[in-house]
């Protein structure tokens, strides 16, 4: 990840004070500057106008220019930096995301080390005002995000230059709040930031094993008890898909535990993550083109750590278990074969058709042992699917679960975190698909929706008026495109955003 933070805080609309390299200021589609461009002076305002005029810039969501202005009208800063915001009445929280990472990314090319940012002043589609600094802060540490530290090569070569400070103008009764929310905002991309980390480090770095180690690291930096359940204990607690999928490795599968509890009586949130540290398909065997990309296999994990760091560093007043089942899936002559019958936690016999739908097998098990924390309910998040990319592709996880009340939540805070969910149905014919011939039940129902059969699989391991939500993340896990300048290529860490908010509720 970024190797110098970024700082960000609010600075009082008071123009002697401000001392800077850069003032940026907003520019509609179409060529029309934002109101506050007044702050600038009349004289300074009407060069910006003549310019934007000449057709210099269009406006564009993301555009970038940078003007020289001389330092007078009490203005200390030396450059203007006109950011595109696209169309007006197409403004979106993610528009504001774009356009702050975009701004850093820019300041950054630029040799810019710090600048004061007029985007928040105006009024915007109706957007509140903390709106707007949330996901512009938001899209800014984002932006800095780089997994680099496996690369060696020509990094002396290439410095890179690294913004330190950004400034949201705002009014002056409105700092300490913006301070406080900056804060959180900040702890809540570092949480997205490790999750891309693991997302990020390839199958031979990041084991089951080495996961188990950073889970026992988290748990000496902050206040969660980690449990590892791995050989003997998986044995006794009779977790054989976890054990089944991770046979076929020389690398053990284990269970991971981590307890936040700092809710009192409250009730009890688990979230469960599936982490799959490389999936091959087993013995059967996926495509050689691309399979590289398995190593994300364990996002729905990674989304978990991240989710619990930044909750244990919000010190939020809640409960939460996170349960991350690992396991690295490899053909190998100890490895499962199609037709095996497994029993699992829960008592129930499976039979495994395709050795390449372990994912669900590992979450059977783990979402089986959540139940033993009796929480009120339940999440899990995992790539589980390539039905769901066809379906959804990388704009919106689908989200399946039992309870109404709690995927109307879960899409709401999906809304507000820019990670948005698509609901699918579980019709009890669905069911009718995963019925096996030799035990109770088989692993994959056929071609046809298989997002949601997989999804009733899953279902037959939680307890019957749980509440429970499946979320697919197979779609949205990573970026190879690189087109959104807050999301890198590679691992979105997605999820740990779409968990802060939804425990957030009205705390944020």
């Amino acid at each position: 990840m970024s190797e110098t933070p970024l700082k960000m805080d609010g600075i009082a609309v008071d123009v002697a004070t401000w001392d800077a390299d850069v003032l940026v200021i907003g520019v509609y589609q179409g060529g029309e500057p934002q109101a506050a461009i007044s702050l600038c002076g009349e004289e300074v305002a009407q060069e910006i106008r003549q310019i934007l005029k000449a057709g210099w810039m269009r406006g564009e969501l993301g555009e970038m220019v940078f003007l020289p202005v001389a330092r007078q009208n009490g203005l200390r800063i030396s450059r203007l930096l006109l950011a595109g915001m696209g169309k007006r009445e197409s403004l979106s929280l993610e528009s504001f995301r774009a356009l702050g990472a975009s701004v850093v990314k820019a300041c950054e090319k630029s040799s810019v080390e710090n600048a004061i940012c007029l985007l928040a002043l105006d009024k915007h589609n109706g957007f509140k005002h903390w709106q707007i600094l949330e996901t512009m802060a938001e899209g800014a540490w984002l932006g800095k995000y780089r997994y680099d530290c496996l690369q060696s090569v020509g990094k002396k070569d290439s410095p890179r230059h690294s913004m330190k400070k950004l400034w949201f103008a705002v009014q002056e009764e409105r700092v300490a709040r913006c301070r406080k929310l900056f804060e959180k905002v900040e702890i809540i991309t570092k949480g997205v930031m490790l999750a891309r980390d693991l997302g990020n480090t390839p199958g031979n770095l990041l084991t089951p094993e080495v996961l188990a180690r950073k889970a026992r690291e988290l748990a000496e930096q902050w206040p969660i008890k980690t449990t590892i359940h791995s050989g003997k204990s998986l044995e006794q607690k009779g977790m054989n898909g976890i054990l089944a999928v991770g046979q076929g490795s020389a690398n053990p599968p284990c269970l991971i535990v981590m307890e936040y509890r700092k809710g009192g009586d409250r009730p009890v949130l688990a979230v469960v993550g599936k982490a799959v540290t490389f999936d091959s398909g087993g013995i059967s065997l996926k495509p050689g083109a691309k399979m590289e990309e398995m190593k994300f296999d364990m996002s729905g994990g990674a989304a978990v750590f991240g989710f619990m760091q930044a909750i244990a560093e919000m010190k939020l007043p809640i409960n939460v278990v996170g349960i991350v089942p690992s396991a690295e899936n490899l053909p190998s002559g100890t490895a499962q074969r199609p037709g095996d019958v497994i029993k699992m936690a829960s008592g129930l016999f499976v039979e495994v058709i395709n050795t390449d739908a372990e994912g669900r097998l590992i979450l059977a098990d783990a979402l089986h042992h959540a139940a033993s924390f009796d929480p009120d309910v339940i999440i899990d998040l995992a790539t589980l699917t390539g039905a769901c990319v066809i379906a959804l592709g990388a704009h919106a996880s689908a989200v399946l679960g039992n309870d109404d009340i709690l995927r109307d939540q879960l899409c709401q805070a999906g809304e507000r975190s820019g990670e948005r969910l698509w609901p699918m149905p579980i019709f009890q014919e669905y069911q009718e698909q995963i019925k096996s011939v030799v035990a109770d039940i088989k692993n994959v129902g056929g071609r046809e929706a298989g997002t949601i059969t997989a999804a009733c699989f899953l279902s037959r391991f939680v307890d019957e008026g749980r509440a429970w939500a499946h979320i697919d993340i197979a779609g949205t896990a990573m970026d190879l495109t690189g087109s959104r300048p807050h999301v890198p290529k590679g691992s979105v860490g997605i999820g740990v955003r779409l968990l802060c908010r939804y425990a957030l509720k009205e705390r944020m």
